[in-house]
């Protein structure tokens, strides 16, 4: 290697592993936010974020000064503070598992090019699919047909799956297009919108999706939905399949997912679970029961990439009965899937739409081994101990604070109420007066603004009922209750500042 490039890629290196090891903390920025125009004229003094068209070669000086750069004005997710989405930041030891997967720089389409991969993924999935009740545990633990795949994020696992349902429910569609049979699918009004784009490009059309009721906190009304199919049914629709949810991305609400099993099996639909972020509620003895009824689904996507720290992405679509895979997405390519090569039957490559594909198992693999499945469900507990202390302090701020959906998983959802509104009339934004409605909902986007100019925290807001409210994401093993009452004291000072 030229020696230049050496000091280059070891500049780099030290720098993300300084990041990954050190990250921000406490009272360090979570971000140093500047505006777009701001931030084309930082980089100026580096490196330029465009290209010229005759782009030349930078020096190395300059490149690494440009790193700097990337990382002060980056969005620190690793910083214990940051609780805005449904991730946060990296274990460190999957950090350091995908450098080595991108350094190996292979794809997990055959087994001759990725042997040891190939038998990961295969392990993996089974041993997700012993947790989510799709495989017996005295099973070969790892089959040359694990129980489903590795899928490049939440989405891309939701619309293979409604996939899997339009090929079972026509089988010769792949070779002879859609029957022309009107299809319905059905995900709560909670769901994630996974399910109106994948049903757009799998040309069924966004308008046959329906969003059933949900009660307040987000779950799927069962009588609702067994209202829903049988009024599509009547109007000439034929139910496909069901979606549900096994942690609502602003509620963390689950849904019954036995209700759901029992009018899936009565009409016969295809039953996906979309368990992306609280699917890993199955790793803790304490939490497992909000998924009971998975073990009836079809298909479960589930996101490891959120609650358990893996580096975007790592995503596992399992399937209950893999044999589907091959008759929905092979293609057959014979300069790749020879059925004569050593070993073909463990090529994974032909049971999904992908060819190739990064190695997310390493990560997922490495960080497992490590910690360990005590130390996952370590991760778990710890997610629900600093959410519910941050509802108890939510209930003893004397109205400072109201919850605006109760919840008891790890996400919080509560409004700051002005001094001059306390207590609040109600606790449900439909039953507030207009002008109170109305003052509380314009708060948060100005409370957040705040917080990014001064870097002091990063929390999300969204309509709840119809008005904004904070939402606070208890995830990050580095959250701490020291994080909370900072975070908290944060928006009350914002709050009355405004």
């Amino acid at each position: 290697m030229h020696q230049a490039t050496r000091h280059l890629v070891d500049g780099i290196a030290d720098r993300a592993t300084n990041y990954v090891l050190n990250p921000p903390r406490d009272a360090d920025p979570v971000i140093s936010f500047a505006s777009p125009s701001e931030l084309i004229d930082t980089f100026e003094s580096a490196v330029g974020l465009a290209f010229a068209d005759d782009a030349p070669a930078e020096d190395n000086a300059d490149v690494l000064a440009a790193i700097d750069l990337v990382i002060t004005h980056s969005m620190h997710t690793s910083h214990p503070r940051f609780v805005n989405q449904n991730f946060a930041g990296p274990d460190p030891i999957a950090v350091a598992g995908d450098w080595l997967g991108a350094a190996l720089n292979t794809t997990g389409a055959t087994f001759e090019v990725a042997p040891v991969f190939t038998l990961m993924e295969s392990a993996v999935l089974h041993k997700l699919g012993r947790l989510a009740g799709y495989v017996d545990a005295d099973s070969n633990p790892m089959p040359s047909l694990p129980p489903g795949m590795f899928c490049p994020g939440g989405s891309i696992g939701t619309l293979f799956a409604l996939q899997l349902a339009r090929h079972r429910h026509q089988p010769d569609i792949a070779q002879r297009g859609s029957n022309g049979d009107r299809l319905a699918i059905f995900v709560s009004a909670s769901g994630h919108y996974a399910a109106t784009k994948s049903a757009a490009l799998l040309g069924i059309g966004s308008d046959q999706v329906t969003k059933v009721a949900t009660d307040h906190e987000g779950r799927i009304d069962p009588t609702a939905l067994s209202v829903a199919v049988e009024t599509a049914r009547r109007h000439g629709a034929v139910p496909l399949a069901v979606i549900g949810t096994a942690g609502t991305t602003v509620t963390s609400a689950f849904d019954d997912l036995h209700a759901i099993a029992d009018i899936c099996e009565a009409h016969g639909m295809w039953f996906h679970v979309d368990g992306c972020y609280g699917g890993s509620a199955l790793f803790s003895s304490g939490q497992a029961h909000r998924l009971a009824g998975v073990e009836r689904s079809d298909s479960f996507v589930w996101n490891l990439h959120k609650m358990m720290g893996m580096t975007q992405q790592c995503t596992a679509l399992l399937i209950k009965r893999p044999e589907q895979l091959a008759a929905c997405f092979a293609g057959g390519a014979d300069y790749l899937f020879q059925p004569d090569k050593q070993f073909a039957e463990f090529d994974s490559g032909d049971r999904t739409f992908q060819c190739a594909r990064r190695i997310d198992v390493l990560k997922l693999w490495v960080a497992w081994k490590a910690h360990g499945d005590a130390g996952f469900a370590a991760r778990i507990d710890h997610a629900m101990a600093i959410a519910d202390y941050t509802r108890q302090r939510i209930a003893a701020s004397d109205g400072a604070f109201v919850s605006i959906v109760s919840g008891s998983f790890t996400n919080v959802v509560f409004a700051w109420v002005p001094p001059e509104l306390r207590p609040l009339a109600a606790l449900h934004p439909a039953d507030l007066d207009d002008q109170v409605r109305t003052q509380l909902h314009h708060l948060p986007p100005q409370i957040k603004a705040r917080m990014q100019a001064e870097g002091t925290g990063m929390i999300g807001f969204q309509p709840v009922h119809g008005m904004n409210t904070f939402r606070m994401i208890c995830m990050s093993t580095t959250l701490q209750t020291t994080d909370i009452d900072a975070l908290l004291d944060a928006i009350d000072q914002y709050g009355n500042e405004i």
